[in-house]
């Protein structure tokens, strides 16, 4: 059977190969012409257009009424410690096949007029020699904005029902992070729904209000702690100059776990900025203080918490992105127990030769553990990082192939939830 798999990726990586250099022969004999749009920045349905845009396939800025898009993709992947174990680790080839859906209404491309979009992508994976594995993967997205003369509302609906351990996985959520929940560790169901609901109400020129409300369920399976976070904050912005808006709120909710005593309730003050000087830089970021009450009324928890992004394009065919974050969570995996998790990730892409990108991501995610009752000894730490360089080629304006490689490790005082693991892998996707 791996023969067979091998054969036919051997020959469709020949055709690949064969195409990509026919192409690549015809742009140096003529000039190449300017990028169109703008790069991509992460795993998202902006990412995936401005992908398109950044290989230099034609995306248009218009406002169409109605859109959809097609895609089919297929991987090819090896993956040496399939379960994320830190000892008796299993390996295998496996294959990822995962169609995906966009059905768009409105201005879908900038989301500043109305809009109503649609994302349904499942992933199947087939495993060589461990049957067992097979699983399939769902992710959904749903996501609209209406505007009034002084409002607009807005609301997303987020569904992603997945297994830990696909680094391929397009995500949506903050569960799962480059496809491994660092918490409970290993290789694991976990299904997750998000909804987003949002108002901003314009007072005068310069100011407005905003608002949003969340809820987040998140399903485990396995013996660990599912939980619900039910959240809302309340802004007030200021446009200090056509180029910077900064505002100040705060945030509050509730968790709720499905263990004895164990709920909270937390409260945020919050600062935050948009700042966007050229149409090469943009940065985005919010700062505050977050104060937890347990349920228990064992103690209060006072922490920093932090969301920041930025992205730049210093030349055309270039981009670097960097994301930033701190906050608290509660553990699935161990009980009575939170952790203060604080991540970063850069990405950094460059076109060549108008149908060639390179890319390379890399990411860093610390796991501090904390008592949420007075007398629980917390000693747990981990430091995760994961690394995924890769090239991508537009052989036609359907035909999309490339290779990667992901590296990723995590170090814990608990060992049972250090591991490492490295995938390499070869794709194809065919657009519509």
């Amino acid at each position: 059977m791996f023969e067979v798999r091998l054969s036919i990726w051997s020959a469709l990586c020949a055709i690949s190969l064969v195409f990509a250099l026919s192409a690549t022969a015809q742009m140096l004999q003529r000039s190449t012409s300017s990028a169109q749009g703008r790069d991509a920045v992460d795993q998202s349905l902006q990412a995936q257009r401005d992908e398109q845009a950044l290989i230099g396939a034609p995306v248009s800025e218009s406002v169409r009424r109605f859109h959809y898009e097609l895609t089919i993709q297929v991987a090819e992947i090896y993956d040496d410690n399939v379960t994320l174990a830190s000892n008796n680790r299993v390996h295998d080839f496996y294959t990822r096949i995962g169609p995906a859906l966009t059905l768009g209404f409105g201005d879908t491309i900038v989301h500043e007029e109305n809009f109503l979009e649609l994302y349904y992508e499942p992933d199947f994976l087939i495993f060589a020699d461990h049957s067992n594995f097979d699983a399939v993967e769902q992710v959904a997205h749903l996501a609209g904005q209406y505007h009034f003369s002084r409002l607009t509302v807005g609301v997303v609906e987020n569904i992603q029902l997945a297994e830990t351990g696909d680094s391929q996985l397009p995500g949506f959520t903050g569960t799962i992070v480059h496809g491994v929940n660092i918490d409970t560790g290993g290789r694991r169901r976990i299904n997750t729904y998000a909804t987003h609901l949002s108002a901003a109400y314009e007072l005068t020129g310069k100011t407005f209000l905003s608002s949003a409300g969340d809820y987040a369920l998140i399903d485990y399976s396995g013996g660990l702690t599912n939980s619900q976070r039910i959240s809302g904050n309340l802004f007030l912005n200021y446009q200090y100059s056509p180029k910077l808006v900064v505002a100040a709120g705060g945030t509050g909710g509730r968790d709720v776990l499905n263990q004895a005593n164990s709920n909270q309730n937390f409260e945020q003050a919050n600062l935050r900025a948009s700042y966007d000087p050229t149409g090469k830089l943009n940065a985005s970021g919010l700062v505050g203080l977050e104060f937890r009450q347990f349920d228990t009324g064992s103690h209060d928890s006072v922490t920093p918490v932090l969301d920041l992004s930025a992205s730049y394009k210093p030349f055309d065919g270039t981009s670097i992105s960097i994301d930033a974050s701190r906050g608290t969570q509660t553990s699935a995996a161990l009980l009575g127990q939170d952790y203060t998790s604080t991540q970063f990730q850069a990405t950094a892409k460059q076109r060549l030769l108008q149908r060639v990108v390179l890319s390379f991501t890399a990411g860093y995610q610390n796991l501090d553990y904390f008592g949420a009752f007075t007398h629980t000894v917390a000693s747990r730490e981990d430091n995760y990082y994961f690394i995924q360089p890769a090239i991508d080629i537009r052989i036609t304006n359907f035909w999309f192939a490339g290779a990667f490689f992901v590296h990723r490790e995590n170090t814990s005082t608990f060992s049972n939830f250090g591991f490492n693991d490295t995938q390499v892998g070869i794709r194809t996707a065919l657009k519509f």
